[in-house]
């Protein structure tokens, strides 16, 4: 067994830059890249709850093998929207406060 943590491949080329300091993108993706990390977990727990609820035992080729349903997609999704929502919910604020009006754009 190696201690050694793999890590993605870098990618081919140069990355986009969104931000002035270079610093401010890297941070940017390493908080995109934990929103997606959470994101997948919330989707995990959620099948593990639901697997429970229905069998009141839960292994992995349980949770491996189970199939969601259209409206556990919509209520996934919802989520996945909400959570992106309260991310980008500074952004959205200063966003509107720029452009010169007084309520948020997108209230939550």
């Amino acid at each position: 067994m190696t201690d050694k943590i793999a890590t993605p491949r870098p990618s081919k080329g140069k990355r986009p830059q969104y931000f002035d300091d270079p610093n401010m993108d890297q941070m940017h993706s390493m908080i995109i890249a934990l929103a997606t990390e959470v994101s997948v977990l919330t989707d995990r727990f959620d099948t593990i709850e639901r697997i429970l609820d229905e069998k009141g035992t839960v292994s992995r080729a349980d949770i491996e093998s189970w199939e969601p349903d259209e409206t556990t997609w919509n209520e996934r999704r919802e989520n996945r929207e909400q959570l992106i929502r309260r991310l980008f919910r500074g952004v959205r604020e200063s966003r509107t406060a720029l452009e010169g009006h007084d309520t948020p754009v997108d209230k939550q």
